[in-house]
């Protein structure tokens, strides 16, 4: 069936309406200084999903894949909230949780259903113990392990860029906000 809202375009959609939504709401110093210590941090779990991740060979289930099966996925989560909450937009930031299950629940489907046809005990075992997306009480307790199997010769070139784009646009909102309190008069 075809969808309208995937993964694929979830993050296009988003920047798109942080964008708009500039120009219709405002924010305070907190809210900036949240919104940026949300992207970071996303933006670092995006890093260290990266580093840990060995596709389609193991079963990841060490580091920062102890604390929950999709760690990436969360890392994504926290930069599009990052990017609502730099838009002022308090009703974007409610509605993205929605849109996020919608985008993103199908495709973690797909995957937990290749992982369990792949690793069926070992999977059967972490998906009892390892939170999907979103790590819980638990699972916090093996913050400790957070680095374990961390390489940074698996974070390539193309995932900085991505955290460069990231902290490009985080920032491009914080510049229109910027320019709409001083008038777009130049006077930065």
């Amino acid at each position: 069936p075809l969808r309208f809202l995937t993964r694929k375009n979830l993050r296009d959609l988003v920047i798109g309406l942080s964008l708009l939504s500039t120009i219709a709401f405002s924010m305070g110093i907190g809210t900036i200084i949240f919104g940026f210590v949300v992207l970071a941090l996303g933006c670092f779990l995006h890093v260290v999903s990266k580093g840990v991740l060995i596709r389609d060979v193991v079963l990841c289930d060490k580091g920062i894949y102890s604390l929950v099966r999709h760690p990436y996925y969360l890392a994504n989560y926290l930069i599009d909230v990052s990017f609502c909450l730099l838009s002022g937009n308090i009703f974007l930031v409610l509605a993205y949780p929605f849109l996020f299950f919608w985008a993103y629940g199908p495709t973690i489907r797909k995957e937990e259903k290749v992982l369990l046809a792949g690793h069926h005990d070992s999977f059967m075992r972490d998906s009892m113990e390892i939170p999907q997306v979103f790590p819980d009480r638990s699972s916090v307790q093996n913050l400790r392990s957070f680095f374990i199997g961390f390489s940074f010769h698996r974070v390539t070139l193309k995932e900085c860029a991505r955290i460069m784009k990231f902290v490009g646009t985080g920032t491009l909102l914080l510049f229109i906000h910027q320019a709409k309190l001083d008038g777009f008069n130049g006077d930065f």
